[in-house]
């Protein structure tokens, strides 16, 4: 779907099919290749911590956090998703894209793209809207811990003030 995703890229964002086609898209399928062979050398870690009188085990696990919130810019419309999304299903969580509203077109491909590879239905979600229609609900909500926003500083600030309270983990 190389031509499709790159043709959607440039009507989107403005760039050239030829840029889109040798940079943005394949550096997007990298994305997940990449992800999905970090994971494969992710792993827990203990180690004996043994000076007497104090004799101590510590220990590192990692668990899915559960909803990661993902908001992405329009500049690198595909890039920056699959570079949000991929990390996200591959540690065991599950995520909800809202992309730019500029550039929505590839967001909508790539969940389609998800469906088609086999990913289980919810795993994978998107959400089109504005910051305050659609991103700020999702920053806002008690059953999202983890956010992954890339954009304007102004926003990112009202970011941070929103979830700090409530001890979300940002990126």
């Amino acid at each position: 779907r190389l031509d499709e995703f790159a043709q959607a890229e440039s009507d989107d964002q403005g760039k050239t099919v030829g840029l889109a086609k040798m940079m943005d898209i394949p550096r997007a399928a990298s994305n997940f290749r990449f992800f999905a062979g970090q994971i494969l050398h992710h792993e827990d870690r203990s180690t004996l911590f043994d000076r007497p009188p104090v004799r101590a085990v510590n220990y590192t696990t990692r668990h899915p956090l559960g909803v990661a919130a993902l908001i992405s810019p329009w500049n690198l419309p595909l890039y920056l998703a699959t570079w949000k999304v991929a990390p996200a299903i591959a540690c065991g969580n599950t995520c909800v894209l809202k992309p730019s509203e500029m550039t929505p077109r590839t967001a909508t491909m790539l969940g389609e793209a998800c469906t088609a590879a086999g990913v289980p239905a919810g795993v994978v979600n998107i959400v089109h809207g504005t910051g305050k229609g659609a991103g700020q609900p999702l920053v806002e909500h008690g059953d999202v811990p983890l956010i992954s926003f890339t954009g304007g500083t102004v926003t990112g600030k009202n970011i941070a003030r929103v979830a700090a309270p409530m001890l979300k983990k940002l990126s």
